[in-house]
This record gives C-alpha cells, sequence and structure tokens, in this order.
C-alpha cells in the first residue's frame, strides 16, 4: 500500500459520502480559479489545515507531499515571468540582450503571481480531496457518474499495477543494492538498466498470475 493510501483509508473522515467530498473539492477548485489572490490565499491555508487534521498529518509530511509539483510549477512561472523588450525601463528587472533587453515585468509578473496562487490552491484542493477519499469511494463516484464499465475496470487495473510495478522496483533495487550494485557510477548505469530489463519481466509474469487468478476465480469482465 502506498503511504498516501494509508492516510485516506485511516482519515478522520474516510465514512462521510464521497459526494459530499466531490462536490466540496469542485467548489474548491471553483473557488481557486475566481477569486483573488487574498481569497485564493486564504483557501489555500484553510485546505492545508483540512488536510492536516482530517489526514491526520503532520505540516512536515504535508509540506514534502504538497512541494513535489513544485519543480514542474517553478519552471512555468520562470516561462511567464521572463520577457523581451526594447527598453529596460518597462522592465522591473532587465539584462542587456543582443538590441534590447530581457528581464521580468510588471505585467508578467502580475501573470506568474496569479498563476502561482491558483495553481497553489488547485494542489492543495486535490491533496485533500486524495487523503480524504480512499480509491473504493473514487470507484464509487465513477459508477455514480455512469462511467463505462470498461473505462472503470481499466482504473482499477492501472491503480494495481502501480503497486505492482513499486513492489518488483524495489525487490530488484534491493537486492542489486546488496550486491554492491550502485557503489561506482559506471556499475550504476549498468544496474540501473538490468533494473528496468528485469523489471518488465517481472511485470509482465505478474500480469501472467493475475490473469490466471481471475480466471479461476471465474471473472466474466467486471469487478463487483
Amino acid at each position: 500500500m502506498l503511504i498516501i493510501d494509508k492516510y485516506a483509508y485511516q482519515n478522520r473522515w474516510v465514512d462521510v459520502s464521497p459526494g459530499y467530498k466531490w462536490w466540496a473539492y469542485l467548489t474548491a477548485l471553483v473557488v481557486a480559479m475566481i477569486t483573488s489572490t487574498m481569497w485564493q490565499l486564504a483557501l489555500f491555508v484553510l485546505l492545508s489545515t483540512v488536510t492536516c487534521y482530517a489526514g491526520r498529518l503532520t505540516s512536515k509530511q504535508y509540506l514534502k507531499w504538497i512541494s513535489v509539483p513544485f519543480g514542474f510549477l517553478a519552471m512555468s512561472l520562470i516561462a511567464m515571468l521572463v520577457t523581451y523588450s526594447d527598453r529596460s525601463s518597462q522592465l522591473i528587472v532587465s539584462l542587456p540582450m543582443f538590441d534590447g533587453f530581457i528581464g521580468v515585468s510588471w505585467q508578467t509578473y502580475d501573470t506568474a503571481m496569479t498563476t502561482l496562487f491558483r495553481c497553489l490552491c488547485s494542489i492543495a484542493a486535490t491533496l485533500c480531496f486524495v487523503i480524504i477519499t480512499p480509491f473504493n469511494q473514487c470507484v464509487t463516484l465513477l459508477k455514480k457518474a455512469r462511467l463505462p464499465s470498461v473505462l472503470i475496470e481499466q482504473i482499477l487495473l492501472t491503480y494495481r499495477f502501480i503497486f505492482i510495478f513499486i513492489e518488483e522496483a524495489h525487490a530488484i533495487f534491493t537486492a542489486q543494492t546488496i550486491r554492491f550494485g550502485y557503489i561506482r557510477r559506471g556499475l550504476w548505469l549498468k544496474s540501473l538498466a538490468m533494473l528496468v530489463g528485469v523489471l518488465l519481466q517481472r511485470v509482465m509474469i505478474r500480469h501472467q498470475h493475475m490473469q490466471s487468478a481471475l480466471a479461476v476465480k471465474l471473472y466474466q469482465g467486471e469487478f463487483h
């Protein structure tokens, strides 16, 4: 079980109807998109507090999780901030580049800040929903939305194979580490290539085992 699933199944609001959680999540996303920066900041603080309380998370654990997408967000913000202009007076900070100046203008700064707070609120809302909604309740929501059974089955199988993939990768990595497979750079690259190759074979074997288990249980194409 992934650590985030462990918190989801043990949160304080695990027995609350998933429908309420879903509508609260959509409301938080809408508020994050249409309100001003001050309201977005207040929403972020509220969502962070609710997530830590409901999911029994420490502030350190919460900050660790919410910082994961910050690398992608930072690259997007840099692309928004930097602009090119013929005159340095139009820029807050500028550097000469060719026949003009490259830097940050007030317009790009405002755009980047608006995007930053919207993304922070959206990430906080998504993390809150994931923490307080176990996967089985997510499947219930998908069925209530009357999505095709084939799509729901694919989601279930994909979710299952995430655990199989992580389990097999961890087992192979541990075995290689015990045999000093990562002590040198050259050996590290060789061990990594072997891990990828063996991992595919192991996952395919686990897939065949799962198919056999489903056949024994008279699987008819639908998980109940």
